[in-house]
């Protein structure tokens, strides 16, 4: 398999993680507030899978390094099944944060979810040379979660749902409100929970790819997406019947998408799972340094609050506070980061 052999082409990869995993949620934002999370999702399933299925038949077979066959073999069953089982754990975390995007916005739920995600990565970090380093950090990417979630309350985000009538009753605007607000608290809560579920998946996922015996970046991100198909099918049997925000879906209004809004999906998960593939070879690279692996695909989150900032203007009509407060969570994230990029060094 193709493995980058030079600091250069390890740092590449690097950024390349960088722009996929910060940029991917944008395809969501693009496809419009009609296209529910839940509806995207599957679109966002199969993406990743066909670009899985891609890199690991061509480069992830060509070259002198252990091929992606052979190294299935290596591995095992077992690692095999938690690959498959951290795909099931992705799907989860991820519609999740997808939930959050839709109901506070990239520029909040990023922030919010990975914050909380990284410090709980971090857990699994622990040393007694790194503790002075780790422990400060994850209280930082914490406080980046807290300070997220307080610009997102002073942003109330619209609901999803029919359009306004043109001449709204006194009851309808009462009701509106009120969903607006509960909007923004739904959006919270969901991205706390979010974060949570993808701080487990962070380290099941190493547990699979790393080691002698381990699958390796392109064995993994396949194992990883072949959860995910089946996984997201599953949830969404909940998701769109209980509706996290909005009415009910049938599965019958999947396939009354329009082509744009389909290719949008498949192109946020193939942009994701090209992410999660090039952070997994650069981490991987034996040249890489360990804060260095760690910081950069980290850093992704200022990138996707960057889009929802400036691109989708998500703050536009934001108060002062919330502004204030989004920025405050961006310094601590990547304070955060910083500290724990160099425990995972020590």
């Amino acid at each position: 398999m193709v493995t980058p052999t030079t600091w250069l082409a390890a740092l590449v990869l690097l950024l390349v993680s960088f722009v996929c995993l910060g940029s991917w949620a944008s395809a969501f934002k693009k496809a419009g507030n009609r296209w529910r999370f839940e509806l995207f999702s599957f679109d966002f399933a199969i993406g990743a899978l066909l670009l899985a299925l891609l890199a690991a038949y061509t480069f992830g077979t060509f070259g002198s390094e252990l091929g992606f066959s052979d190294r299935m073999l290596v591995a095992g069953r077992t690692n095999e099944a938690i690959g498959v089982v951290s795909g099931g754990v992705f799907a989860l975390g991820n519609m999740l944060l997808l939930s959050a995007v839709s109901l506070i916005g990239m520029s909040a739920a990023f922030p919010l979810a990975m914050g909380l995600a990284l410090a709980i990565a971090a857990l699994f970090q622990f040393q007694p040379n790194n503790v002075f380093f780790l422990l400060p950090g994850i209280v930082l990417l914490l406080m980046a979660a807290i300070a997220a979630a307080v610009a997102a309350a002073g942003r109330p985000a619209p609901p999803a749902g029919p359009a306004v009538p043109t001449a709204p009753s006194r009851t309808y605007v009462k009701e509106h409100t009120r969903k607006k607000m509960s909007a923004s608290t739904k959006g919270i809560i969901v991205g706390f929970i979010g974060g949570g579920v993808l701080g487990a998946f962070l380290p099941i996922i190493t547990r699979s790819m790393s080691g002698d015996f381990g699958l390796g970046a392109y064995a993994g991100t396949l194992m990883i997406c072949v959860g995910l198909l089946p996984s997201t099918i599953v949830l969404n049997f909940y998701f769109m019947n209980i509706a996290i925000h909005g009415g009910p879906l049938g599965f019958d209004a999947y396939f009354k998408g329009k082509p744009r809004q389909h290719f949008l999906g498949f192109a946020g998960g193939a942009i994701c799972a090209l992410g999660i593939l090039a952070a997994a070879l650069g981490i991987s690279a034996p040249m890489t340094g360990a804060a260095v692996g760690f910081m950069v695909p980290s850093a992704a989150v200022l990138l996707a609050m960057f889009w929802g900032f400036l691109k989708w203007k998500e703050f536009a009509s934001a108060p002062k506070s919330a502004k204030i407060a989004l920025f405050l969570s961006g310094a601590f994230f990547v304070a955060g980061v910083v500290l724990v990029g160099v425990g995972h060094a020590r």
